[in-house]
Order: structure tokens, then sequence, then C-alpha cells
């Protein structure tokens, strides 16, 4: 058998996690105020980005030979002044193609009626982002047990810091129910929490991929040892690739998150400002995000005239790489415009009642049926909504609270958790002081109502109200 070199060219599609997808997504999930921490940051780094609202005393004095310039600068676009074609237009056709309005809304002070922008929360930590996450994924009630089992016993970093087999034995269950269960975890924003390695950790975020990268799933799977310091060529050989589709398959791997769980701050978030803002005009709801405050950023028109102008090939290629990063980021902002409003649209569309009515009015709903109709994933979903608020006719309020289980009745109907909740606090506060309600003599009501709840459940509704059992609420009879 001989061995020769030889040149071949091939057709493949593959799935990479580029840096603007990375970018991307990280943006998504930045509440209200990191934001304008963002863009602020981008501004400041970046030259090709200016501030179209920034103060007139700021901009740099007119002169007759600026306003040629200016003039000059308005005949090129930023794909004439580029080699290499970037088509910037191009980002941005689909978003203007929508038809979508971006409106940013100015809020008043305090004494004019205005939204309270001091009110105090914290952020959510990982554990309750992914107990939410389970609840709105239509686990079994057995399953959600074992996730919250598994929730329980992971690390600041995500990792799991329990063994499976403990876990099994904790939750009575066997090692493969609990096994498809932490799969299923695994699965939940951010990918790759509750793995039990590094290599698990990455296996799971690269085969979320819609297209995995084998490769790099090869790479991590036989190789991870040797990733710190990577020859191309030696992987290639052993892998039968060759060295430029290994270098690509671990660009793709560095893009990756070590450490899912960190991105979960236990420092407090001081401030609650909406993302978006729900209005009620007449009958109908008008959605419009929040962009008061946030720089509103456009591409630098002097630098793009430099960049044709200047004949410094070090300062056109520095320029040139500028412009896509610049490009890149103020797409990754419109996209998170877009996913934001399209999942706000969607929430005023199914929720009407609730922002009608109010709570008891709320229709079961979980992430899946969000992210069909918007044709994204269920984690891309979860990122919008997690520490997101948006202003309604009835206050300020987080976008999870959307969100729901639903409970079926005895006919069959769906009715949300928040509705039977209410039923439960209704009969609470109609129930007799000296003679009140056990769960027992609450479920038994529901049950009269058409709706099938253990008594473990209404108890377990009931602590999360934060109402005391029946024996704490006996009012004693004075002697």
């Amino acid at each position: 058998m001989s061995l020769k070199q030889t040149i071949s060219l091939k057709l493949q599609q593959k799935m990479v996690l580029t840096p603007s997808l990375q970018q991307a997504i990280r943006l998504l999930q930045l509440t209200r105020l990191e934001l304008e921490g963002e863009l602020s940051q981008e501004l400041e780094k970046n030259p090709l980005l200016e501030d179209e609202s920034m103060p007139t005393d700021q901009q740099p004095a007119e002169t007759p030979e600026s306003k040629r310039e200016e003039r000059e600068i308005s005949e090129i676009s930023p794909v004439d002044a580029m080699n290499d074609k970037i088509d910037v237009e191009a980002y941005f056709s689909d978003y203007a193609e929508t038809g979508m309005k971006y409106r940013g809304t100015s809020y008043e002070s305090l004494d004019d009626g205005g939204i309270q922008e001091n009110l105090m929360t914290r952020l959510e930590t990982l554990a309750e982002h992914l107990e939410w996450q389970a609840q709105m994924s239509g686990m079994s009630h057995d399953e959600e047990e074992v996730a919250k089992l598994i929730i329980g016993n992971l690390k600041a970093d995500g990792y799991l810091d329990e063994s499976l087999d403990t876990i099994a034995r904790e939750a009575g269950r066997d090692y493969a129910f609990c096994e498809k269960v932490l799969s299923l975890v695994q699965r939940m924003d951010p990918i790759g929490v509750a793995a039990r390695d590094l290599r698990e950790c990455l296996l799971v975020q690269l085969r979320s991929f819609a297209d995995p990268p084998r490769l790099a799933e090869k790479l991590v799977e036989f190789h991870l040892e040797e990733l710190a310091r990577p020859d191309f060529a030696k992987l290639a050989a052993r892998l039968e690739s060759s060295p430029e589709e290994v270098e690509e398959a671990v660009r793709v791997i560095k893009g990756l998150d070590p450490k899912p769980g960190l991105n979960f701050s236990s420092e407090p978030n001081p401030v609650v400002v909406p993302d978006a803002v729900i209005e009620k005009i007449g009958e109908e709801y008008r959605v419009t995000l929040n962009e008061d405050g946030l720089p509103k950023l456009r591409l630098s028109r002097y630098y793009q005239l430099l960049m044709e102008r200047d004949k410094n090939p070090d300062v056109v290629i520095y320029l040139k790489d500028k412009l896509r990063s610049a490009v890149s980021f103020l797409k990754g902002v419109e996209e998170r415009h877009k996913t934001i409003y399209n999942v706000v649209c969607q929430l005023v569309e199914i929720q009407r009642d609730f922002l009608e009515k109010g709570p008891p009015a709320l229709k079961p709903l979980v992430l899946r049926e969000i992210a069909e109709r918007i044709g994204v994933h269920e984690s891309t979903v979860s990122r919008v909504v997690s520490n997101k608020y948006v202003e309604t006719p009835n206050g300020v309020i987080p976008l999870k609270d959307f969100f729901t289980t639903g409970i079926q009745t005895i006919e069959g109907r769906d009715i949300s958790q928040q509705k039977v909740k209410s039923m439960i606090q209704r009969m609470i506060d109609d129930e007799r002081p000296e003679k009140p309600l056990s769960d027992q003599q609450i479920a038994a009501a529901l049950r009269r109502e058409g709706i099938l709840l253990a008594r473990r459940t209404v108890a377990k509704y009931r602590e999360e109200m934060k109402i005391p059992s029946s024996s704490q609420r006996t009012v004693r009879p004075k002697n």
C-alpha cells in the first residue's frame, strides 16, 4: 500500500459555533442594565462604532473641509470600502422586512407617577433557574422529583457534586431512570450543567448543535488531554482528517463553556428596569422595547472613508477587522431585540386574560409552546425570560410570571397552577377561624370542583404561598 499526498475538494455541511453566534447568545441573556454596560464598553473599544445620540457639544467642530468629507462619505458604503465585500445592509435586511417597530420608551420621575426604577430585587440562582425549567418542561412528577434532587447537588460551577448511584438510592429509583432525568437536566439552560466531568460537559454542548460536529466530539471524547497544546498534524493523522479540519474543530471546542454554572452570580441586582413595555391602546395591546437610555450605536462614517483612502495596509487590515467586529456586534444586538420582541408578543397573545383579569386567569404555558411558535430552541426562550421584566398596565412583572404548568381537570381541561392556588387561597380566607380546613379537606373540595389534586400537592402549594398549616391557623377560644 503506497502513501501519497493529494489535493481534493469536498462539499460538506457542518454547524460551527462561530464567535458571532457566541456573542449573540451572550447578549441574549444579559439584563437590560447589563446590556447598557455592554454597549458602552463596545463603544469605547471599537472606533468603527459611534453614538448617534451624542450631545452636540461633544461632536467634532464643523468646518468646510469636514462638510465636504461628509458629502464624500455619504457616497461610500461599507461594502464599497472593503475588498472582501462585507454586506452590512444584508445583516439587517431580515429585521427591516419584518416591519417590527422597536420604540424606546421615556419614563418620568417617581414624582410624576412614572416607573419605580429603584425597586430592589435579587438575581436568580442557578438552582432556581433550573427548577423553574423542570416545572415548565412537561416532566412527570417522578422525573421532576429526581431532577430537583440532581439540581440540589450541583456545585457553583454547575457540575454534579454527587454520584448518580447515591442520587438513585436517595430517590428510590433505578439508575437508568435517574440517568435519563440527568440527560434532560443537562440539556437545560445553561446547556452542559449537571455534568460529572469536563468531558461530559463539553460533549453535551457539542451534541446540542443542530448538526453536531463529529470531529470535535471525537477530539473531546478521546483526545481531551492533548487539546491544551494541540499538535494539529499529529491529531489529523490519528483521526484521518486534515490539520485545517482539526484546527477548526479545536476552535469550536474553545468556544464552549467549561463551567456553565458560573454565569449565575449571587450578587444582588439593585435595580429593576423592564426590557419591554406592554401598553393597552383601546382594545388592543402594543409591545415596544425599552431602549430609553441605551447608546444608539451606528457605524462611523469617518473611519469608513479612512479605510478607503489610507494607503497603509496595516491600517486598512486593522479597520477591516474592527468593521467586522462592529457589524457582528450590531447584528447581535438587533437579534436580541427581535427575539425578545417576538417572545413578548406571543405572551401577550396567549395570556391576554392574565393581563386583563390578573393571576387567576393565567393559562397553562410552557417554554416549548413559545419556542415552537417563533421557531427557536427552548433554551433560547429560557434565556430571553431569565432575569427579564416587562412593564404592564398592572405594574412591572418578571417574564417568568407568564409561564405556569397546567393541571388537568376531570373533564380533561387544563387550568393553570396559579388559578388552583387562588382557589386554595380563597377557601382558606373563607374558612372558620376556630376550625380551619386541613390539606385533605382542601383536596376534597377541589375534587368537587373537578380538580384532582393530591393532599401533598395541596400542602406544597400552601407552603409556596407561605400559608401556615391548619394547626397553626387554629384560633383558640378564650376562656
